[in-house]
Protein backbone atom coordinates (compact mmCIF):
# COMPACT_ATOMS: atom_id res chain seq x y z
CA UNK A 1 0.00 0.00 0.00
CA UNK A 2 1.36 3.89 -0.99
CA UNK A 3 1.80 4.46 3.02
CA UNK A 4 3.96 1.36 3.94
CA UNK A 5 6.02 2.23 0.63
CA UNK A 6 6.79 5.95 1.59
CA UNK A 7 8.60 4.97 4.63
CA UNK A 8 9.64 1.62 3.87
CA UNK A 9 13.20 2.87 3.51
CA UNK A 10 13.25 4.00 6.94
CA UNK A 11 12.55 0.76 8.01
CA UNK A 12 14.03 -1.40 7.16
CA UNK A 13 17.92 -0.79 7.81
CA UNK A 14 17.20 -0.87 11.85
CA UNK A 15 14.89 -3.69 11.38
CA UNK A 16 18.08 -5.91 9.84
CA UNK A 17 20.03 -4.91 12.91
CA UNK A 18 17.63 -5.01 15.69
CA UNK A 19 16.27 -8.91 15.00
CA UNK A 20 18.32 -12.35 14.18
CA UNK A 21 14.91 -13.45 12.77
CA UNK A 22 12.08 -11.53 12.62
CA UNK A 23 8.42 -12.34 12.10
CA UNK A 24 5.43 -10.36 10.33
CA UNK A 25 4.25 -8.67 13.65
CA UNK A 26 8.15 -7.38 14.27
CA UNK A 27 8.06 -6.05 10.82
CA UNK A 28 4.48 -4.42 11.53
CA UNK A 29 5.32 -3.16 14.82
CA UNK A 30 8.16 -1.12 13.15
CA UNK A 31 6.29 0.30 10.32
CA UNK A 32 3.62 1.80 12.73
CA UNK A 33 6.74 2.99 14.43
CA UNK A 34 7.86 4.91 11.21
CA UNK A 35 4.71 5.78 10.67
CA UNK A 36 3.26 7.35 13.93
CA UNK A 37 6.76 9.35 14.07
CA UNK A 38 6.18 10.53 10.46
CA UNK A 39 4.36 14.55 9.50
CA UNK A 40 2.70 13.11 6.87
CA UNK A 41 0.58 10.54 8.60
CA UNK A 42 0.35 12.08 12.25
CA UNK A 43 -3.06 13.56 10.87
CA UNK A 44 -5.07 10.30 10.23
CA UNK A 45 -6.17 8.20 13.34
CA UNK A 46 -5.31 4.75 12.12
CA UNK A 47 -1.31 6.35 12.30
CA UNK A 48 -1.00 5.96 15.92
CA UNK A 49 -1.99 2.65 16.19
CA UNK A 50 -3.71 0.74 13.60
CA UNK A 51 -1.07 -0.35 11.48
CA UNK A 52 -0.46 -4.03 12.90
CA UNK A 53 -4.49 -4.74 12.18
CA UNK A 54 -4.77 -3.27 8.64
CA UNK A 55 -1.76 -5.28 7.43
CA UNK A 56 -3.06 -8.19 9.00
CA UNK A 57 -6.26 -7.55 7.36
CA UNK A 58 -4.76 -8.11 4.11
CA UNK A 59 -1.66 -10.87 4.51
CA UNK A 60 -4.25 -13.72 5.52
CA UNK A 61 -6.75 -13.15 3.07
CA UNK A 62 -7.15 -15.67 -0.11
CA UNK A 63 -9.67 -12.87 -1.65
CA UNK A 64 -9.85 -9.14 -2.59
CA UNK A 65 -12.80 -6.68 -2.03
CA UNK A 66 -15.46 -5.37 -3.60
CA UNK A 67 -16.08 -1.62 -2.22
CA UNK A 68 -19.45 -0.11 -3.08
CA UNK A 69 -20.35 3.46 -3.54
CA UNK A 70 -23.46 5.11 -3.10
CA UNK A 71 -24.30 8.83 -2.76
CA UNK A 72 -26.89 10.88 -1.16
CA UNK A 73 -27.39 13.53 -3.45
CA UNK A 74 -29.72 15.61 -0.97
CA UNK A 75 -27.18 15.17 2.08
CA UNK A 76 -23.66 15.09 0.01
CA UNK A 77 -23.33 11.76 2.17
CA UNK A 78 -21.53 8.78 0.85
CA UNK A 79 -22.57 4.56 1.58
CA UNK A 80 -19.00 3.17 1.30
CA UNK A 81 -19.75 -0.74 1.76
CA UNK A 82 -17.68 -3.45 1.34
CA UNK A 83 -17.91 -7.41 0.74
CA UNK A 84 -15.42 -10.08 -0.15
CA UNK A 85 -15.05 -11.42 -3.89
CA UNK A 86 -16.03 -14.58 -2.91
CA UNK A 87 -19.83 -14.28 -1.93
CA UNK A 88 -19.39 -16.80 1.15
CA UNK A 89 -16.55 -15.08 2.83
CA UNK A 90 -17.48 -12.90 5.63
CA UNK A 91 -14.23 -11.27 5.84
CA UNK A 92 -13.30 -7.30 6.06
CA UNK A 93 -10.63 -5.24 5.32
CA UNK A 94 -8.95 -2.41 5.88
CA UNK A 95 -9.38 -0.78 3.08
CA UNK A 96 -7.20 2.47 1.80
CA UNK A 97 -8.95 4.52 -0.38
CA UNK A 98 -9.02 8.07 -2.27
CA UNK A 99 -11.19 9.87 -4.73
CA UNK A 100 -11.04 12.27 -6.98
CA UNK A 101 -14.34 14.65 -8.35
CA UNK A 102 -15.28 16.57 -11.00
CA UNK A 103 -14.67 19.37 -8.60
CA UNK A 104 -11.14 18.58 -7.47
CA UNK A 105 -10.23 16.04 -10.60
CA UNK A 106 -6.52 15.52 -9.19
CA UNK A 107 -4.88 11.91 -10.19
CA UNK A 108 -1.29 12.03 -9.47
CA UNK A 109 -2.01 12.31 -5.47
CA UNK A 110 -2.84 8.47 -4.66
CA UNK A 111 -2.08 8.77 -1.45
CA UNK A 112 -4.81 7.38 1.57
CA UNK A 113 -7.59 9.52 1.96
CA UNK A 114 -9.44 7.65 4.22
CA UNK A 115 -9.04 3.80 5.41
CA UNK A 116 -12.49 2.61 5.70
CA UNK A 117 -12.16 -0.14 8.89
CA UNK A 118 -13.23 -4.10 8.86
CA UNK A 119 -16.75 -2.66 8.44
CA UNK A 120 -20.04 -3.85 6.18
CA UNK A 121 -20.95 -0.34 5.79
CA UNK A 122 -19.81 3.23 6.74
CA UNK A 123 -22.11 6.28 5.62
CA UNK A 124 -20.17 9.89 5.95
CA UNK A 125 -20.83 13.29 4.61
CA UNK A 126 -18.08 14.47 1.66
CA UNK A 127 -16.70 16.91 4.06
CA UNK A 128 -15.63 14.09 6.32
CA UNK A 129 -13.95 12.29 3.74
CA UNK A 130 -12.19 15.65 2.65
CA UNK A 131 -13.94 15.62 -0.68
CA UNK A 132 -14.87 18.63 -3.08
CA UNK A 133 -18.11 17.10 -4.12
CA UNK A 134 -21.11 19.18 -5.74
CA UNK A 135 -24.60 17.66 -6.89
CA UNK A 136 -23.58 17.17 -10.77
CA UNK A 137 -20.00 16.24 -9.42
CA UNK A 138 -18.41 12.44 -11.04
CA UNK A 139 -16.76 10.00 -8.20
CA UNK A 140 -14.30 8.15 -8.63
CA UNK A 141 -12.67 6.10 -5.60
CA UNK A 142 -9.02 4.55 -6.08
CA UNK A 143 -6.80 6.33 -7.90
CA UNK A 144 -4.83 4.64 -10.64
CA UNK A 145 -5.83 1.80 -9.42
CA UNK A 146 -3.83 1.66 -6.27
CA UNK A 147 -5.51 0.00 -4.11
CA UNK A 148 -6.15 -3.78 -4.55
CA UNK A 149 -10.15 -3.82 -4.85
CA UNK A 150 -12.82 -3.26 -7.12
CA UNK A 151 -14.86 -0.14 -7.01
CA UNK A 152 -18.94 -0.55 -7.90
CA UNK A 153 -20.92 2.54 -8.21
CA UNK A 154 -24.73 3.63 -8.36
CA UNK A 155 -26.07 4.35 -11.44
CA UNK A 156 -26.24 8.46 -11.25
CA UNK A 157 -22.57 8.18 -10.39
CA UNK A 158 -21.73 6.04 -13.47
CA UNK A 159 -24.12 8.40 -15.92
CA UNK A 160 -22.24 11.44 -14.61
CA UNK A 161 -18.76 9.53 -15.51
CA UNK A 162 -20.73 8.58 -18.69
CA UNK A 163 -20.97 12.69 -19.11
CA UNK A 164 -17.59 13.28 -18.43
CA UNK A 165 -15.99 10.28 -20.69
CA UNK A 166 -17.50 12.10 -23.64
CA UNK A 167 -17.37 15.22 -22.91
CA UNK A 168 -13.38 15.35 -22.26
CA UNK A 169 -12.27 11.50 -21.59
CA UNK A 170 -8.87 12.48 -20.25
CA UNK A 171 -9.41 14.21 -17.49
CA UNK A 172 -10.06 10.98 -16.26
CA UNK A 173 -7.18 8.98 -15.66
CA UNK A 174 -6.55 5.93 -18.59
CA UNK A 175 -6.16 3.83 -15.44
CA UNK A 176 -9.55 4.96 -13.82
CA UNK A 177 -11.35 4.80 -17.25
CA UNK A 178 -9.87 1.35 -17.55
CA UNK A 179 -11.05 0.11 -14.04
CA UNK A 180 -14.38 1.18 -14.82
CA UNK A 181 -15.20 -1.36 -17.77
CA UNK A 182 -12.79 -3.78 -15.19
CA UNK A 183 -14.89 -3.88 -12.29
CA UNK A 184 -18.83 -3.82 -14.58
CA UNK A 185 -17.19 -6.50 -16.23
CA UNK A 186 -18.51 -9.34 -13.99
CA UNK A 187 -21.93 -7.82 -13.20
CA UNK A 188 -22.53 -7.44 -17.15
CA UNK A 189 -21.64 -10.91 -17.63
CA UNK A 190 -23.77 -12.28 -14.51
CA UNK A 191 -26.83 -10.17 -15.00
CA UNK A 192 -26.26 -8.28 -11.74
CA UNK A 193 -27.06 -4.34 -14.10
CA UNK A 194 -30.46 -2.86 -13.21
CA UNK A 195 -30.08 -1.00 -16.58
CA UNK A 196 -28.27 -1.18 -19.34
CA UNK A 197 -28.60 2.30 -20.84
CA UNK A 198 -25.78 3.40 -18.66
CA UNK A 199 -23.44 0.57 -19.52
CA UNK A 200 -23.79 1.68 -23.51
CA UNK A 201 -23.52 5.21 -22.87
CA UNK A 202 -20.05 4.48 -21.27
CA UNK A 203 -18.95 1.91 -24.15
CA UNK A 204 -20.00 4.94 -26.47
CA UNK A 205 -17.27 7.00 -25.30
CA UNK A 206 -15.11 4.56 -26.61
CA UNK A 207 -15.23 5.76 -30.00
CA UNK A 208 -12.26 8.76 -28.41
CA UNK A 209 -10.22 6.19 -27.03
CA UNK A 210 -6.77 5.97 -28.04
CA UNK A 211 -5.01 4.96 -25.24
CA UNK A 212 -4.77 0.83 -25.27
CA UNK A 213 -5.59 0.26 -21.09
CA UNK A 214 -9.36 0.57 -21.07
CA UNK A 215 -9.56 -1.36 -24.88
CA UNK A 216 -8.04 -4.13 -23.02
CA UNK A 217 -10.56 -4.30 -20.05
CA UNK A 218 -13.74 -4.02 -22.37
CA UNK A 219 -12.94 -6.49 -24.88
CA UNK A 220 -13.92 -9.50 -23.00
CA UNK A 221 -17.51 -7.44 -22.00
CA UNK A 222 -18.29 -6.34 -25.48
CA UNK A 223 -17.75 -10.07 -27.13
CA UNK A 224 -19.79 -11.54 -24.13
CA UNK A 225 -22.58 -8.97 -25.15
CA UNK A 226 -22.42 -9.76 -28.88
CA UNK A 227 -22.51 -13.48 -28.08
CA UNK A 228 -25.56 -12.82 -25.81
CA UNK A 229 -27.66 -11.00 -28.56
CA UNK A 230 -26.96 -13.60 -31.44
CA UNK A 231 -29.81 -14.32 -33.37
CA UNK A 232 -31.82 -11.36 -31.84
CA UNK A 233 -32.94 -8.17 -34.03
CA UNK A 234 -30.78 -5.91 -31.87
CA UNK A 235 -27.34 -8.13 -33.20
CA UNK A 236 -27.48 -6.12 -35.98
CA UNK A 237 -27.26 -2.97 -34.63
CA UNK A 238 -25.13 -3.75 -31.79
CA UNK A 239 -22.13 -4.92 -34.39
CA UNK A 240 -22.67 -1.56 -36.35
CA UNK A 241 -22.60 -0.09 -33.15
CA UNK A 242 -19.20 -1.50 -31.87
CA UNK A 243 -17.87 -1.06 -35.48
CA UNK A 244 -18.45 2.57 -34.92
CA UNK A 245 -16.35 2.37 -32.14
CA UNK A 246 -13.55 0.61 -33.17
CA UNK A 247 -12.88 1.58 -36.06
CA UNK A 248 -10.35 4.55 -35.34
CA UNK A 249 -7.84 2.37 -33.22
CA UNK A 250 -8.08 -0.34 -35.21
CA UNK A 251 -6.79 1.85 -38.07
CA UNK A 252 -4.38 3.44 -35.90
CA UNK A 253 -2.81 0.06 -35.23
CA UNK A 254 -3.01 -1.81 -37.95
CA UNK A 255 -3.08 0.76 -40.80
CA UNK A 256 0.21 2.45 -39.47
CA UNK A 257 3.77 0.97 -39.59
CA UNK A 258 4.57 -1.15 -36.32
CA UNK A 259 6.44 -0.31 -33.20
CA UNK A 260 9.37 -1.92 -32.41
CA UNK A 261 10.26 -3.32 -28.95
CA UNK A 262 5.77 -3.61 -27.54
CA UNK A 263 5.40 -4.31 -24.35
CA UNK A 264 2.91 -7.79 -23.34
CA UNK A 265 0.58 -5.21 -22.43
CA UNK A 266 0.59 -3.61 -25.92
CA UNK A 267 0.63 -7.05 -28.04
CA UNK A 268 -2.13 -8.30 -26.11
CA UNK A 269 -4.42 -5.18 -26.70
CA UNK A 270 -3.42 -5.13 -30.43
CA UNK A 271 -4.87 -9.23 -30.58
CA UNK A 272 -8.42 -7.64 -28.48
CA UNK A 273 -8.83 -4.89 -30.39
CA UNK A 274 -8.35 -7.40 -33.28
CA UNK A 275 -10.48 -9.82 -32.40
CA UNK A 276 -12.77 -7.52 -31.59
CA UNK A 277 -13.09 -5.55 -34.79
CA UNK A 278 -13.37 -8.96 -36.80
CA UNK A 279 -16.24 -10.53 -34.49
CA UNK A 280 -18.26 -7.27 -35.52
CA UNK A 281 -16.84 -7.89 -39.27
CA UNK A 282 -15.13 -4.47 -39.40
CA UNK A 283 -13.97 -4.57 -43.08
CA UNK A 284 -10.62 -3.37 -42.53
CA UNK A 285 -10.10 -6.40 -40.17
CA UNK A 286 -12.03 -8.87 -42.05
CA UNK A 287 -9.34 -7.79 -45.01
CA UNK A 288 -6.28 -7.41 -43.16
CA UNK A 289 -6.35 -10.75 -41.61
CA UNK A 290 -7.90 -12.58 -44.89
CA UNK A 291 -4.62 -11.04 -46.82
CA UNK A 292 -2.78 -13.03 -44.11
CA UNK A 293 -4.38 -15.78 -43.59
CA UNK A 294 -4.17 -16.53 -47.64
CA UNK A 295 -0.72 -15.88 -48.43
CA UNK A 296 0.11 -17.99 -45.33
CA UNK A 297 -2.67 -20.78 -46.77
CA UNK A 298 -1.75 -20.72 -50.23
CA UNK A 299 1.63 -18.16 -50.36
CA UNK A 300 3.87 -20.44 -48.42
CA UNK A 301 4.29 -17.91 -46.17
CA UNK A 302 4.85 -17.65 -42.76
CA UNK A 303 4.32 -15.14 -40.01
CA UNK A 304 6.75 -13.07 -38.41
CA UNK A 305 8.64 -14.94 -35.82
CA UNK A 306 8.32 -11.70 -33.23
CA UNK A 307 5.94 -11.22 -30.41
CA UNK A 308 3.42 -9.43 -31.79
CA UNK A 309 2.73 -12.07 -34.28
CA UNK A 310 3.54 -15.33 -32.61
CA UNK A 311 0.79 -14.50 -30.30
CA UNK A 312 -1.89 -13.65 -32.67
CA UNK A 313 -1.32 -16.29 -36.08
CA UNK A 314 -3.78 -18.32 -34.56
CA UNK A 315 -6.04 -15.81 -34.06
CA UNK A 316 -5.11 -14.14 -37.18
CA UNK A 317 -6.20 -17.85 -39.51
CA UNK A 318 -9.16 -17.96 -37.89
CA UNK A 319 -10.61 -14.79 -38.55
CA UNK A 320 -9.10 -14.47 -41.74
CA UNK A 321 -11.27 -17.77 -42.88
CA UNK A 322 -14.72 -16.32 -41.85
CA UNK A 323 -15.79 -15.50 -45.18
CA UNK A 324 -13.84 -17.39 -47.46
CA UNK A 325 -14.75 -17.38 -51.78
CA UNK A 326 -16.14 -21.01 -52.41
CA UNK A 327 -13.03 -21.39 -55.37
CA UNK A 328 -10.70 -21.21 -52.18
CA UNK A 329 -12.26 -22.93 -50.08
CA UNK A 330 -12.67 -26.01 -52.22
CA UNK A 331 -8.79 -25.00 -53.19
CA UNK A 332 -8.46 -25.93 -49.04
CA UNK A 333 -10.08 -28.62 -49.05
CA UNK A 334 -8.16 -30.24 -52.18
CA UNK A 335 -5.01 -28.75 -50.21
CA UNK A 336 -6.03 -31.42 -47.95
CA UNK A 337 -5.52 -34.65 -49.81
CA UNK A 338 -2.04 -32.96 -50.82
CA UNK A 339 -0.41 -32.28 -47.51
CA UNK A 340 1.48 -34.39 -44.66
CA UNK A 341 -0.87 -34.99 -41.78
CA UNK A 342 2.04 -34.50 -39.07
CA UNK A 343 2.47 -30.84 -39.97
CA UNK A 344 2.23 -27.58 -38.22
CA UNK A 345 0.40 -26.40 -41.06
CA UNK A 346 -1.93 -29.09 -41.75
CA UNK A 347 -3.11 -28.56 -38.23
CA UNK A 348 -3.22 -24.84 -38.47
CA UNK A 349 -5.76 -25.17 -41.41
CA UNK A 350 -8.01 -28.00 -39.52
CA UNK A 351 -8.38 -25.79 -36.43
CA UNK A 352 -8.61 -22.65 -37.76
CA UNK A 353 -11.89 -23.57 -40.54
CA UNK A 354 -14.26 -23.96 -37.37
CA UNK A 355 -14.28 -20.13 -37.48
CA UNK A 356 -15.84 -19.89 -40.71
CA UNK A 357 -19.36 -18.31 -41.32
CA UNK A 358 -20.72 -20.13 -44.10
CA UNK A 359 -23.55 -22.89 -43.39
CA UNK A 360 -22.44 -24.25 -46.73
CA UNK A 361 -18.88 -24.45 -46.02
CA UNK A 362 -19.89 -25.75 -42.61
CA UNK A 363 -21.98 -28.80 -44.03
CA UNK A 364 -19.18 -29.28 -46.51
CA UNK A 365 -16.42 -29.15 -43.55
CA UNK A 366 -18.55 -31.69 -41.41
CA UNK A 367 -19.18 -34.19 -44.04
CA UNK A 368 -15.32 -33.82 -44.69
CA UNK A 369 -14.01 -34.36 -41.65
CA UNK A 370 -16.52 -36.99 -40.09
CA UNK A 371 -19.37 -38.02 -42.74
CA UNK A 372 -19.77 -41.29 -43.81
CA UNK A 373 -17.56 -40.96 -46.35
CA UNK A 374 -15.01 -39.11 -44.53
CA UNK A 375 -11.24 -39.43 -45.41
CA UNK A 376 -10.60 -39.66 -41.51
CA UNK A 377 -8.11 -37.31 -41.51
CA UNK A 378 -8.25 -36.91 -37.52
CA UNK A 379 -7.87 -39.47 -35.41
CA UNK A 380 -11.53 -40.61 -33.23
CA UNK A 381 -10.83 -38.67 -30.18
CA UNK A 382 -9.76 -35.53 -31.97
CA UNK A 383 -12.50 -35.36 -34.25
CA UNK A 384 -14.87 -35.55 -31.46
CA UNK A 385 -13.53 -33.12 -28.88
CA UNK A 386 -13.54 -31.09 -32.60
CA UNK A 387 -17.29 -31.39 -32.22
CA UNK A 388 -17.64 -30.14 -29.33
CA UNK A 389 -15.34 -27.00 -29.60
CA UNK A 390 -16.63 -26.41 -32.82
CA UNK A 391 -20.46 -26.28 -31.64
CA UNK A 392 -18.88 -24.15 -28.54
CA UNK A 393 -17.22 -21.83 -30.21
CA UNK A 394 -19.19 -20.96 -33.34
CA UNK A 395 -23.25 -19.68 -32.84
CA UNK A 396 -23.04 -19.67 -37.02
CA UNK A 397 -22.48 -23.14 -36.82
CA UNK A 398 -24.84 -24.35 -34.66
CA UNK A 399 -28.22 -25.00 -36.40
CA UNK A 400 -25.74 -26.84 -38.89
CA UNK A 401 -24.39 -29.17 -36.61
CA UNK A 402 -27.95 -30.24 -35.53
CA UNK A 403 -28.83 -30.77 -39.40
CA UNK A 404 -25.77 -32.57 -39.40
CA UNK A 405 -26.21 -34.50 -36.42
CA UNK A 406 -29.70 -35.77 -37.69
CA UNK A 407 -28.54 -36.43 -41.02
CA UNK A 408 -25.17 -38.68 -39.69
CA UNK A 409 -26.07 -39.80 -35.90
CA UNK A 410 -25.52 -43.61 -36.74
CA UNK A 411 -22.04 -43.06 -38.12
CA UNK A 412 -21.25 -41.01 -35.11
CA UNK A 413 -22.23 -43.38 -32.71
CA UNK A 414 -19.97 -46.14 -33.88
CA UNK A 415 -17.64 -43.96 -31.34
CA UNK A 416 -16.92 -44.60 -27.71
CA UNK A 417 -17.19 -40.75 -27.49
CA UNK A 418 -19.42 -39.46 -29.26
CA UNK A 419 -22.18 -39.98 -27.00
CA UNK A 420 -19.95 -38.22 -23.83
CA UNK A 421 -19.32 -34.93 -26.19
CA UNK A 422 -22.63 -34.88 -27.89
CA UNK A 423 -24.12 -34.98 -23.96
CA UNK A 424 -21.44 -31.67 -23.26
CA UNK A 425 -23.03 -30.39 -26.52
CA UNK A 426 -26.55 -30.35 -24.94
CA UNK A 427 -25.46 -28.42 -22.08
CA UNK A 428 -25.14 -25.13 -24.85
CA UNK A 429 -28.89 -26.16 -25.98
CA UNK A 430 -30.82 -22.69 -26.04
CA UNK A 431 -34.95 -23.62 -25.15
CA UNK A 432 -35.77 -22.38 -28.45
CA UNK A 433 -33.88 -25.86 -29.94
CA UNK A 434 -35.55 -27.99 -26.95
CA UNK A 435 -37.95 -30.20 -29.43
CA UNK A 436 -35.51 -30.34 -31.79
CA UNK A 437 -32.64 -31.70 -29.47
CA UNK A 438 -35.59 -34.21 -27.93
CA UNK A 439 -36.24 -35.88 -31.26
CA UNK A 440 -32.53 -36.26 -32.00
CA UNK A 441 -31.52 -37.08 -29.09
CA UNK A 442 -34.24 -40.16 -29.12
CA UNK A 443 -32.94 -41.75 -32.21
CA UNK A 444 -29.65 -41.39 -30.73
CA UNK A 445 -30.78 -43.65 -27.74
CA UNK A 446 -32.63 -45.94 -30.07
CA UNK A 447 -29.02 -46.61 -31.74
CA UNK A 448 -27.26 -46.52 -28.69
CA UNK A 449 -29.70 -49.27 -27.47
CA UNK A 450 -28.79 -51.80 -30.42
CA UNK A 451 -25.56 -51.92 -28.14
CA UNK A 452 -26.69 -51.54 -24.57
CA UNK A 453 -25.15 -48.02 -24.58
CA UNK A 454 -28.50 -46.04 -24.24
CA UNK A 455 -27.80 -45.04 -20.33
CA UNK A 456 -24.72 -43.39 -21.99
CA UNK A 457 -26.67 -40.45 -23.21
CA UNK A 458 -27.63 -37.74 -21.17
CA UNK A 459 -31.53 -37.89 -19.77
CA UNK A 460 -34.13 -36.35 -21.90
CA UNK A 461 -34.88 -34.04 -18.71
CA UNK A 462 -31.45 -33.81 -17.15
CA UNK A 463 -31.00 -30.55 -15.27
CA UNK A 464 -27.32 -30.18 -17.43
CA UNK A 465 -29.17 -29.40 -20.61
CA UNK A 466 -28.87 -25.75 -21.40
CA UNK A 467 -27.65 -25.14 -17.76
CA UNK A 468 -24.10 -23.22 -20.12
CA UNK A 469 -26.64 -20.71 -21.72
CA UNK A 470 -28.95 -19.82 -18.97
CA UNK A 471 -27.27 -16.75 -17.77
CA UNK A 472 -27.49 -15.30 -21.47
CA UNK A 473 -30.91 -16.08 -22.04
CA UNK A 474 -32.01 -14.76 -18.67
CA UNK A 475 -29.59 -11.56 -20.24
CA UNK A 476 -31.90 -11.60 -23.31
CA UNK A 477 -34.99 -11.68 -20.91
CA UNK A 478 -34.22 -8.78 -18.77
CA UNK A 479 -32.22 -6.46 -20.99
CA UNK A 480 -33.08 -7.65 -25.04
CA UNK A 481 -35.62 -5.16 -25.36
CA UNK A 482 -34.10 -2.23 -23.53
CA UNK A 483 -30.75 -2.75 -25.21
CA UNK A 484 -32.44 -2.60 -28.85
CA UNK A 485 -34.36 0.27 -27.98
CA UNK A 486 -31.06 2.05 -27.05
CA UNK A 487 -29.27 0.82 -30.46
CA UNK A 488 -32.27 2.12 -32.12
CA UNK A 489 -32.10 5.42 -30.84
CA UNK A 490 -28.56 5.85 -31.00
CA UNK A 491 -28.09 4.94 -34.72
CA UNK A 492 -31.18 7.63 -35.30
CA UNK A 493 -29.38 10.10 -33.33
CA UNK A 494 -25.89 9.22 -35.21
CA UNK A 495 -27.77 9.37 -38.83
CA UNK A 496 -29.25 12.98 -37.80
CA UNK A 497 -26.08 13.96 -37.28
CA UNK A 498 -23.96 12.33 -40.26
CA UNK A 499 -26.78 15.23 -41.58
CA UNK A 500 -25.63 18.04 -39.50
CA UNK A 501 -28.71 17.91 -37.64
CA UNK A 502 -26.60 17.32 -34.49
CA UNK A 503 -22.73 18.60 -33.37
CA UNK A 504 -20.81 16.49 -31.31
CA UNK A 505 -21.43 19.49 -28.54
CA UNK A 506 -25.34 18.70 -29.09
CA UNK A 507 -25.09 15.12 -28.03
CA UNK A 508 -23.12 15.57 -25.41
CA UNK A 509 -25.80 18.22 -24.14
CA UNK A 510 -28.11 15.13 -24.51
CA UNK A 511 -26.32 12.98 -22.70
CA UNK A 512 -25.88 15.63 -19.85
CA UNK A 513 -29.62 16.12 -19.74
CA UNK A 514 -30.38 12.52 -19.45
CA UNK A 515 -28.07 12.35 -17.01
CA UNK A 516 -29.80 15.16 -14.94
CA UNK A 517 -33.70 13.53 -15.94
CA UNK A 518 -31.76 10.06 -14.17
CA UNK A 519 -30.39 12.14 -10.90
CA UNK A 520 -33.51 14.12 -10.40
CA UNK A 521 -35.50 10.87 -10.20
CA UNK A 522 -32.85 10.39 -8.01
CA UNK A 523 -33.57 13.08 -5.57
CA UNK A 524 -37.37 13.31 -5.70
CA UNK A 525 -37.23 9.72 -4.77
CA UNK A 526 -35.15 10.52 -1.59
CA UNK A 527 -37.21 13.68 -0.85
CA UNK A 528 -40.51 11.57 -0.80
Amino acid sequence: MASVSICANKIFPPLSSQYTFANELNLFDEIQTAVAADPTFSQHAWSQDAVRDIMLSWTHSEWIPIVSIARDYISNTITIKQRSKDQHSREHWWIPLNFASASAAEFENTSVGYFMPPLEEVTLNASQLGIELGIHDWLIVNKQQTGFYHVLYNDANLWLIAKQLHDNHTVIHPLNRAAIFQDLGPLIENNEIQSVDVIFELLNYLQYEDNLMPWNQVADTITSLGKNLFGTPAYKLYTHFVRQLIRPMFRRLYEMPLAENLTNTETLARQKIMEMACFVDLRECLDYTHNLAHEYIFGNTKFNNDMSYYAMYETILCLGVKYLSDEEFNAILKLFGETQRDTLWYDDLIYSLRCTQSNSHLQQYLNFLLGENSTKIMNDNESMMYLFYLFKSNHVARPVMWTFFESNYRVLCRSQLFVENFNRIAEYLKRSNYEQFLNLRNMIAAELAKEGREKTLIAANSPRIGRKVKISETFLDKFNNQIYEWLRRHQQATYAASLGARSSATQIGHLFRVAGKFLRKVLIKKGR
